[in-house]
């Protein structure tokens, strides 16, 4: 049986492509009238023809003229209902899949952390083209099968009252062995979708994990788990085809056990010929619409399973939220305050941020170090509101930034993470990717990202595809290409989040200095390991199990600051290797 969300689903869908349904409907009724009339004109003409009443005459030659031209027209008429239906479920997919996408990238980082992109793939493909064929095929046929009965069966008992009520008799148990099957396919439907979805996820971890499997010869190994999880789909699948393929024989069993029982009364001598040419009409238009009931179950039940799985998706809500009355972040001088601030994740029992308090001076060159584990990068999200942080806790200019429209604190403060991320498009496409610039801004941005000599070596210079995150330019290459494409934007605070470590110490030491020159209004945040790189810093954060454990500048923390001490020796140590 279908739950009531997915009930729910069909119509608010319905509701929503009223006009088309109804069209549809009105189409298909159209249709099983013009069948109507048909059968009834053969009744009588074939009863005439028997009788020697009209034989081949004038009358015959104009009725047969009439059932063509009748048929012809239920032809168009059926046709054009189809793609008016089939109509409502296209748009539905089209509907969910944009939603769905639009859903997704409302939700916060840490909810894609917790899922596996191979099942939200998945949801988004083969579950919404489930609910396009529920929406399009099921509601079609269910509309029809209601008409077809509606008239074919009062015709029938109009024809023959006895023989109808022994043909209704024998679809009974058979009726009720199909709904038994149908609780069967939903668990196994569903099972099967799940495992899909797990073997979606497998092939897309793997792909993207390609590097690393041949690095360390695991092909054979990979191919063996691959082998476990498809043959478990493998399975799932046989057994739900299995099951599936019961109910369609046993659906057109019911509807041609039918013409048995016709057959007896024929024998018998009760039935007139032209009654004997309606009811094997009648009979035909049944058999269809009865045997698609056992598909129409399957169909129902997919698209049930895939409803239930997008919901899911739709019902998780994003933590970080604005309030109603949010302001635009207009940044004067791009000075940042943090107030004890503390977080920690939800599957971690320790807080990542511990009473954080400092204090980033505007238009300054900010250093921020610390241990593995420190606490570095949650601070970088904690800027952006990337993670969901507490009120009055971290201010911009004296604005709590909970309190500001999330969409122009991002746009002000451009953040470079440690993964870098190149989409699979062109350089150029990839540096001017949050707004339509020139060519000649692109190309300004990459020469103060120390990138633009590289580029125009590569043969299609800008035009050059960077590939599937960015295999075919290097490390560094990469890493300065995703900093031009924060320049562009010329934020007010640029945090950079290690995200020079790939490139040579001289050229990002040159980086540093283009950008500060460039933007002499900018507030510079560098978070890293290197610590040569911070000797021109006007302030160094030193960060610790959360907290603030000292600030200063290079000299004086390397004299006072343990840490500080510990992070210059490693450097320096690592440089003599």
């Amino acid at each position: 049986m279908l739950q009531n969300q997915t009930f729910k689903f069909i119509f608010v869908q319905l509701r929503k492509y009223w006009l088309e349904t109804l069209a549809g409907t009105v189409l298909l009724i159209a249709t099983n009238a013009i069948w109507y009339f048909i059968t009834i004109k053969i009744n009588g003409t074939v009863d005439l023809l028997v009788k020697n009443k009209i034989g081949l005459s004038n009358s015959f030659w104009w009725a047969l003229g009439i059932i063509g031209v009748a048929a012809l027209l239920m032809a168009f008429i059926r046709t054009s209902s189809r793609i008016v239906l089939f109509g409502i479920g296209r748009q539905v997919e089209s509907d969910q899949r944009t939603a769905f996408y639009n859903h997704l990238l409302k939700l916060d980082l840490l909810y894609f952390n917790t899922q596996k992109i191979g099942d939200l793939i998945s949801r988004s493909t083969s579950d919404i083209q489930a609910i396009r064929q529920m929406m399009g095929f099921g509601i079609l046929n269910i509309i029809n099968i209601v008409w077809v009965y509606a008239f074919t069966l009062p015709l029938m008992l109009k024809l023959n009252a006895q023989i109808t009520f022994w043909i209704l008799i024998g679809y009974l148990p058979i009726l009720a062995f199909v709904r038994y099957l149908s609780l069967k396919l939903k668990t196994d439907q569903q099972l099967a979708q799940e495992k899909l979805g797990a073997l979606s996820s497998f092939i897309e971890e793997d792909i993207n994990g390609i590097q690393v499997i041949k690095a360390y010869s695991q092909e054979e190994r990979e191919i063996e788990r691959f082998k476990i999880i498809n043959d478990s789909y493998l399975n799932t699948a046989t057994s739900l085809a299995q099951w599936r393929g019961l109910i369609w024989p046993i659906m057109e069993f019911a509807g041609r056990i039918s013409f048995f029982v016709l057959v007896f009364y024929i024998n018998q001598g009760k039935i007139s010929a032209g009654q004997i040419a309606a009811f094997l009409l009648c009979l035909e238009r049944l058999v269809f619409p009865t045997a698609i009931i056992g598909w129409l179950i399957t169909i129902f039940q997919r698209g049930s399973v895939s409803v239930q799985r997008i919901q899911e998706v739709f019902q998780e809500n994003p933590q970080i939220k604005e309030i109603p009355q949010a302001k635009a972040l207009k940044v004067d001088k791009g000075e940042i305050e943090i107030k004890d601030l503390s977080f920690k994740y939800e599957a971690k029992s320790d807080n990542i941020l511990q009473n954080l308090s400092l204090k980033l001076e505007p238009k300054q060159f900010i250093g921020v170090v610390g241990l593995i584990g420190s606490g570095k990068s949650t601070l970088c999200s904690a800027l952006l509101r990337l993670i969901d942080i507490p009120e009055n806790c971290i201010f911009i200019d004296g604005q709590d930034i909970t309190k500001i429209s999330i969409g122009s604190l991002r746009e002000q403060i451009s953040l470079i993470p440690q993964e870098t991320f190149l989409f699979n498009s062109t350089i150029s496409d990839n540096i001017g990717f949050a707004g339509n610039y020139t060519q000649a801004e692109i190309e300004s941005a990459a020469k103060l990202a120390q990138i633009h000599p590289e580029i125009i070596n590569f043969k299609e210079a800008y035009q050059t595809m960077v590939g599937e995150k960015g295999v075919s330019v290097s490390g560094g290459q990469a890493q300065r290409i995703a900093l031009a494409r924060a320049l562009i934007t010329k934020p007010k605070v640029l945090i950079l989040d290690d995200s020079i470590a790939s490139v040579d110490n001289e050229i990002g030491l040159q980086i540093l200095n283009a950008v500060r020159q460039e933007f002499q209004d900018l507030t510079l945040v560098l978070i890293t390991h290197r610590i040569s790189s911070l000797k021109d810093a006007d302030q160094i954060f030193v960060i610790d199990k959360g907290s603030c454990v000292g600030h200063g500048k290079h000299s004086n923390l390397l004299r006072h600051n343990i840490i500080y001490q510990k992070l210059w020796k490693k450097q320096k140590l690592a440089s003599e290797i």
